[in-house]
Protein backbone atom coordinates (compact mmCIF):
# COMPACT_ATOMS: atom_id res chain seq x y z
CA UNK A 1 0.00 0.00 0.00
CA UNK A 2 1.75 3.31 -0.82
CA UNK A 3 2.32 6.09 1.22
CA UNK A 4 -0.61 8.31 -0.44
CA UNK A 5 -3.49 5.40 0.00
CA UNK A 6 -2.34 4.85 3.29
CA UNK A 7 -2.26 8.43 4.41
CA UNK A 8 -6.08 9.04 2.98
CA UNK A 9 -7.39 6.07 4.79
CA UNK A 10 -5.69 6.93 8.08
CA UNK A 11 -7.14 10.49 8.05
CA UNK A 12 -11.02 8.93 6.77
CA UNK A 13 -10.76 6.50 9.76
CA UNK A 14 -9.82 9.16 12.44
CA UNK A 15 -12.68 11.36 11.09
CA UNK A 16 -15.02 8.45 11.42
CA UNK A 17 -13.46 7.55 14.88
CA UNK A 18 -13.94 11.59 15.84
CA UNK A 19 -17.69 11.44 14.79
CA UNK A 20 -19.13 7.74 15.31
CA UNK A 21 -18.69 7.09 18.57
CA UNK A 22 -20.89 6.14 21.67
CA UNK A 23 -20.45 9.37 23.18
CA UNK A 24 -22.76 10.69 19.62
CA UNK A 25 -25.21 7.25 20.29
CA UNK A 26 -28.20 9.14 20.57
CA UNK A 27 -27.05 11.45 17.60
CA UNK A 28 -26.44 7.42 15.70
CA UNK A 29 -29.75 6.65 15.64
CA UNK A 30 -31.45 9.95 15.07
CA UNK A 31 -29.89 9.67 11.54
CA UNK A 32 -31.43 6.18 11.61
CA UNK A 33 -34.62 7.37 12.29
CA UNK A 34 -34.66 10.22 9.86
CA UNK A 35 -33.06 8.08 6.89
CA UNK A 36 -36.09 5.53 7.52
CA UNK A 37 -38.74 8.40 7.72
CA UNK A 38 -41.95 7.73 6.93
CA UNK A 39 -41.67 9.00 2.82
CA UNK A 40 -42.88 6.75 0.24
CA UNK A 41 -39.79 7.01 -1.78
CA UNK A 42 -37.48 6.75 0.78
CA UNK A 43 -39.12 3.50 1.92
CA UNK A 44 -39.64 2.01 -1.61
CA UNK A 45 -36.16 2.61 -2.06
CA UNK A 46 -34.66 0.73 0.91
CA UNK A 47 -36.93 -1.95 -0.14
CA UNK A 48 -35.49 -2.08 -3.50
CA UNK A 49 -31.95 -1.56 -1.71
CA UNK A 50 -32.72 -4.79 0.06
CA UNK A 51 -34.48 -6.90 -1.98
CA UNK A 52 -31.35 -6.34 -4.89
CA UNK A 53 -28.63 -7.05 -2.28
CA UNK A 54 -26.59 -9.70 -3.39
CA UNK A 55 -29.68 -10.99 -4.87
CA UNK A 56 -28.34 -12.79 -8.23
CA UNK A 57 -31.62 -14.20 -9.40
CA UNK A 58 -32.95 -10.81 -9.46
CA UNK A 59 -30.26 -9.10 -11.24
CA UNK A 60 -30.26 -12.26 -14.27
CA UNK A 61 -33.57 -12.60 -14.47
CA UNK A 62 -35.09 -8.98 -14.95
CA UNK A 63 -34.50 -7.92 -17.79
CA UNK A 64 -34.75 -4.25 -17.19
CA UNK A 65 -33.00 -4.34 -14.23
CA UNK A 66 -30.69 -1.97 -14.86
CA UNK A 67 -33.74 0.86 -15.76
CA UNK A 68 -34.80 -0.24 -12.53
CA UNK A 69 -31.52 0.66 -10.80
CA UNK A 70 -31.18 3.85 -12.63
CA UNK A 71 -34.30 5.19 -10.87
CA UNK A 72 -34.14 4.01 -7.95
CA UNK A 73 -30.42 5.56 -7.13
CA UNK A 74 -31.59 8.45 -9.00
CA UNK A 75 -28.54 8.43 -11.37
CA UNK A 76 -28.55 11.31 -13.57
CA UNK A 77 -26.86 11.53 -17.45
CA UNK A 78 -27.63 7.87 -18.39
CA UNK A 79 -29.71 7.16 -21.58
CA UNK A 80 -32.00 3.85 -22.40
CA UNK A 81 -29.24 2.81 -25.00
CA UNK A 82 -26.64 2.70 -22.68
CA UNK A 83 -28.34 0.47 -20.22
CA UNK A 84 -29.65 -1.71 -22.78
CA UNK A 85 -25.90 -2.53 -23.52
CA UNK A 86 -25.56 -2.78 -19.83
CA UNK A 87 -28.58 -5.63 -20.12
CA UNK A 88 -26.46 -7.60 -22.83
CA UNK A 89 -23.58 -7.77 -21.11
CA UNK A 90 -24.81 -8.11 -17.25
CA UNK A 91 -23.33 -11.99 -17.08
CA UNK A 92 -20.52 -10.52 -17.35
CA UNK A 93 -20.11 -7.54 -15.54
CA UNK A 94 -21.56 -10.10 -12.26
CA UNK A 95 -18.83 -12.48 -12.84
CA UNK A 96 -16.15 -9.61 -12.67
CA UNK A 97 -17.07 -8.31 -9.89
CA UNK A 98 -17.34 -11.88 -8.37
CA UNK A 99 -14.15 -12.89 -9.14
CA UNK A 100 -12.46 -9.61 -8.04
CA UNK A 101 -11.95 -8.01 -11.37
CA UNK A 102 -14.45 -5.39 -10.83
CA UNK A 103 -11.41 -2.78 -11.85
CA UNK A 104 -11.79 -4.57 -14.81
CA UNK A 105 -15.86 -4.39 -15.17
CA UNK A 106 -14.60 -0.47 -13.98
CA UNK A 107 -12.65 0.05 -17.26
CA UNK A 108 -14.81 -1.77 -19.62
CA UNK A 109 -18.37 -0.45 -18.61
CA UNK A 110 -18.42 2.37 -16.42
CA UNK A 111 -15.20 4.64 -17.01
CA UNK A 112 -15.72 5.57 -20.36
CA UNK A 113 -19.49 5.17 -20.62
CA UNK A 114 -20.99 6.25 -24.48
CA UNK A 115 -23.92 8.11 -23.76
CA UNK A 116 -26.58 10.42 -25.26
CA UNK A 117 -25.48 14.11 -25.48
CA UNK A 118 -27.86 16.39 -27.11
CA UNK A 119 -28.13 14.33 -31.19
CA UNK A 120 -24.77 12.71 -30.32
CA UNK A 121 -22.83 10.70 -27.53
CA UNK A 122 -19.74 11.55 -25.64
CA UNK A 123 -18.21 9.66 -23.15
CA UNK A 124 -19.17 9.95 -19.12
CA UNK A 125 -17.05 8.61 -16.39
CA UNK A 126 -19.77 6.34 -14.48
CA UNK A 127 -17.98 5.98 -10.99
CA UNK A 128 -21.27 6.64 -9.02
CA UNK A 129 -23.23 3.60 -11.05
CA UNK A 130 -20.09 1.45 -10.66
CA UNK A 131 -19.85 2.08 -7.27
CA UNK A 132 -23.57 0.99 -6.49
CA UNK A 133 -23.31 -2.24 -8.50
CA UNK A 134 -20.29 -3.59 -6.83
CA UNK A 135 -21.77 -3.02 -3.84
CA UNK A 136 -25.01 -4.86 -4.38
CA UNK A 137 -22.97 -8.13 -4.64
CA UNK A 138 -19.66 -7.00 -2.28
CA UNK A 139 -21.47 -4.90 0.30
CA UNK A 140 -19.66 -5.97 2.94
CA UNK A 141 -16.27 -5.26 0.68
CA UNK A 142 -17.24 -2.15 -1.06
CA UNK A 143 -19.86 1.33 -0.05
CA UNK A 144 -22.49 2.72 -2.37
CA UNK A 145 -20.47 5.82 -2.48
CA UNK A 146 -22.25 9.28 -3.09
CA UNK A 147 -20.97 12.73 -3.46
CA UNK A 148 -22.16 13.91 -1.00
CA UNK A 149 -20.21 11.49 1.21
CA UNK A 150 -17.08 11.33 -0.99
CA UNK A 151 -17.04 15.42 -0.11
CA UNK A 152 -17.73 15.20 3.16
CA UNK A 153 -14.91 12.73 4.19
CA UNK A 154 -12.22 14.87 2.19
CA UNK A 155 -12.29 13.57 -1.10
CA UNK A 156 -13.89 16.40 -3.23
CA UNK A 157 -11.09 16.74 -5.67
CA UNK A 158 -10.22 12.96 -6.18
CA UNK A 159 -11.90 10.76 -8.79
CA UNK A 160 -14.63 8.43 -7.78
CA UNK A 161 -12.92 5.28 -8.50
CA UNK A 162 -9.88 6.39 -6.23
CA UNK A 163 -12.78 7.70 -3.39
CA UNK A 164 -14.61 4.17 -3.67
CA UNK A 165 -11.65 2.13 -2.66
CA UNK A 166 -10.55 4.72 -0.09
CA UNK A 167 -13.71 4.97 2.04
CA UNK A 168 -14.46 1.18 1.74
CA UNK A 169 -11.16 0.35 3.22
CA UNK A 170 -11.39 2.98 5.56
CA UNK A 171 -14.97 2.16 6.66
CA UNK A 172 -13.94 -1.77 6.73
CA UNK A 173 -10.54 -0.68 9.23
CA UNK A 174 -12.95 1.30 11.60
CA UNK A 175 -15.53 -1.50 11.39
CA UNK A 176 -13.12 -3.84 12.59
CA UNK A 177 -12.30 -2.31 15.51
CA UNK A 178 -15.37 -1.01 16.57
CA UNK A 179 -17.76 -4.06 16.47
CA UNK A 180 -19.45 -3.49 20.14
CA UNK A 181 -20.37 -0.22 18.96
CA UNK A 182 -21.87 -1.10 15.37
CA UNK A 183 -23.55 -4.53 17.40
CA UNK A 184 -25.26 -2.15 19.58
CA UNK A 185 -26.59 0.46 16.97
CA UNK A 186 -28.26 -2.53 15.70
CA UNK A 187 -29.52 -3.73 18.84
CA UNK A 188 -31.36 0.24 19.22
CA UNK A 189 -32.19 0.34 15.15
CA UNK A 190 -34.39 -3.24 15.94
CA UNK A 191 -36.58 -1.85 18.53
CA UNK A 192 -37.64 1.20 16.21
CA UNK A 193 -41.18 1.29 14.22
CA UNK A 194 -39.40 1.27 10.75
CA UNK A 195 -36.88 -1.29 11.43
CA UNK A 196 -39.41 -3.63 9.65
CA UNK A 197 -38.08 -1.82 6.39
CA UNK A 198 -34.17 -3.30 7.48
CA UNK A 199 -33.54 -6.77 6.37
CA UNK A 200 -30.91 -7.15 9.03
CA UNK A 201 -29.17 -10.53 7.39
CA UNK A 202 -27.99 -7.98 5.05
CA UNK A 203 -27.58 -4.73 6.96
CA UNK A 204 -23.44 -4.42 6.40
CA UNK A 205 -21.04 -2.37 8.54
CA UNK A 206 -20.52 -0.53 5.09
CA UNK A 207 -24.47 0.73 5.09
CA UNK A 208 -24.88 1.04 8.77
CA UNK A 209 -21.63 4.14 8.44
CA UNK A 210 -22.93 5.08 4.19
CA UNK A 211 -26.62 5.97 6.50
CA UNK A 212 -24.83 7.95 9.03
CA UNK A 213 -22.49 9.78 6.80
CA UNK A 214 -25.25 10.70 4.22
CA UNK A 215 -26.89 11.96 7.14
CA UNK A 216 -24.07 14.30 7.85
CA UNK A 217 -23.29 15.34 4.74
CA UNK A 218 -26.87 16.47 3.58
CA UNK A 219 -27.50 17.86 6.71
CA UNK A 220 -24.62 20.54 6.24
Amino acid sequence: MNDYIKINIEQIVTQISDEVNSNHFAELLAHFEKHFKDDSAAIKFEKFYFNTIQNQEYYLKNEGFFREFKKQYSLQGIDLEYLSDLESSKETILELILNHRGTEAYLDYFAKAKVKHGKGHRTKNLGSFYAKIVHTFKPEEFCALDNPIKNYLGLKHESFFVSHFLISEAYKTWANKHQELLSNLKTEIKKHHWSNIIDFDKLTDLKILDVIFWEKANSK
